[in-house]
C-alpha cells in the first residue's frame, strides 16, 4: 500500500476552509503520511502562502467573535484547540478585541437567541440558564448582568 500524497491532501483540506499548520500536520499523520513527506508538503504550502498561522488565528478569532461563540478566555481556548500557540492565540484575541465591541456582540447574541423572550417574566432558574450560557461563551458576568437588567427595563 502506498502512502497518500501529503501535498494533495493538504490542498484538498485547505480548499474547504483555512486551517492551522498543526491541524494539517495532525491530519496528515492520521492518514499515514510519513514525517518527511508531511514536512515537505507543509513547507510548500507555507511558501505559497496557503498556510499562515498568524493570519488564520486572526480570521478564526474574528469569526468566532462575530458568531457569538467565543470571546475573552474562551476565544483563546478555542484557538488553542485549533493547534495555535498560546502567544498567537492571545495576540489574535487582542487584535479582535480592538475590532469588535464585546457589548455589541453580547447584545446581538441575546437578541438573536432570545428574540421572543420576555425577560421581566423569567424565573430565576431560567435567568441562571441564560447567564450560564453566555458565560460559557466567555462573556464577563458583570457585562451579562448589566445587559439583562437593561433588557428587563426596556420591557417595563
Amino acid at each position: 500500500m502506498t502512502s497518500p500524497d501529503a501535498y494533495v491532501l493538504c490542498l484538498r483540506w485547505l480548499t474547504t476552509r483555512a486551517r492551522s499548520e498543526a491541524d494539517l500536520r495532525r491530519r496528515l499523520k492520521q492518514r499515514g503520511c510519513g514525517d518527511k513527506d508531511s514536512e515537505q508538503a507543509l513547507q510548500r504550502c507555507r511558501e505559497l502562502g496557503y498556510i499562515d498561522d498568524p493570519r488564520f488565528a486572526t480570521e478564526r478569532a474574528s469569526q468566532l467573535m462575530r458568531q457569538g461563540r467565543a470571546v475573552g478566555p474562551r476565544l483563546i481556548m478555542e484557538l488553542k484547540k485549533e493547534g495555535l500557540s498560546e502567544a498567537l492565540a492571545t495576540q489574535a484575541q487582542q487584535q479582535c478585541h480592538e475590532q469588535h465591541d464585546e457589548r455589541a456582540l453580547l447584545a446581538e447574541l441575546v437578541d438573536r437567541r432570545y428574540a421572543r423572550l420576555d425577560f421581566s417574566a423569567l424565573e430565576d432558574r431560567d435567568k441562571r440558564r441564560i447567564v450560564n450560557y453566555l458565560q460559557r461563551r466567555g462573556f464577563p458576568l458583570a457585562m451579562i448582568l448589566d445587559h439583562l437588567k437593561d433588557k428587563e427595563r426596556q420591557i417595563d
